[in-house]
C-alpha cells in the first residue's frame, strides 16, 4: 500500500505555469493541491501563516503556485497531524529538523574534509535525537492513555458480568470491584 507521500511523488503535474519570476517549473494551483493532499484550502493557508509552508511561488495573477516539495511538505504535515498526533509546535520542529538535516546532508557531500564532516555527523545526529525525544514522549503519553484505558476495560467488563449474573438470577461475584464496596453490604442486608 502507497503512503500519501509515495502517491505525490509518483503523479506527475499536468501543467508547468510560469512563475512572476519568468522560469518555467512544475506548480500547482490551490485546487490541484486540495484534491492532492486531502486538506482544505483554510488548512494549507493556516500552515502558510503558522511557518510550516511557504508556497513555491505566484502566478502573475496573484494566485498561489505550489511545486512537488511542497505537495510532499503538506503530506509530511498531515501525516505527523493524523498518524502520530503532533501538534503544530512538534510539526513546526520536525520540519525545521527535517530541513537542517538535509542542508547538513549536502554541504556532507560538499566536502572531503574527515573533521567537517563529523562536525556535520554529530550535528545531523543531534536533530535525530531531538525527533526521537518527541517521539519518546508521544509514545510516553499513548502508552499512559493505553494503560488507562485497558484499566477501564477490565472494570466495565467485570461490572458486565456481574450485570448478565444478576439478569440471570445468579448471585453477582462483586470482588472485582473496588469503586463500590457499600453493595454488597446492601444486598446481604436485604
Amino acid at each position: 500500500m502507497m503512503t500519501d507521500t509515495e502517491k505525490a511523488r509518483k503523479a506527475q503535474p499536468q501543467d508547468a505555469p510560469e512563475l512572476d519570476t519568468g522560469e518555467l517549473r512544475p506548480s500547482y494551483r490551490m485546487e490541484e493541491i486540495v484534491r492532492r493532499t486531502g486538506l482544505t484550502p483554510r488548512a494549507i493557508r493556516y500552515y502558510g501563516e503558522m511557518g510550516l509552508l511557504s508556497p513555491s511561488g505566484r502566478t502573475a495573477g496573484g494566485f498561489r503556485l505550489f511545486s512537488d516539495a511542497d505537495v510532499s511538505q503538506l503530506l509530511r504535515i498531515k501525516e505527523l497531524q493524523t498518524l502520530l498526533g503532533f501538534s503544530l509546535a512538534e510539526i513546526k520542529e520536525t520540519l525545521q529538523a527535517d530541513a537542517a538535516r538535509a542542508e547538513i546532508r549536502q554541504a556532507y557531500q560538499q566536502t572531503t574534509d574527515p573533521r567537517a564532516r563529523l562536525g556535520l555527523v554529530e550535528r545531523a545526529a543531534t536533530l535525530a535525537q531531538s525527533q526521537v525525544r518527541i517521539i519518546n514522549e508521544r509514545m510516553a503519553r499513548l502508552a499512559k492513555l493505553h494503560d488507562e484505558l485497558q484499566q477501564s476495560l477490565g472494570r466495565l467488563r467485570s461490572r458486565r458480568e456481574q450485570l448478565l449474573s444478576e439478569i440471570a438470577g445468579e448471585p453477582a461475584d462483586l470482588s472485582h470491584d473496588n469503586h463500590d464496596s457499600a453493595a454488597p453490604q446492601a444486598r446481604e442486608e436485604r
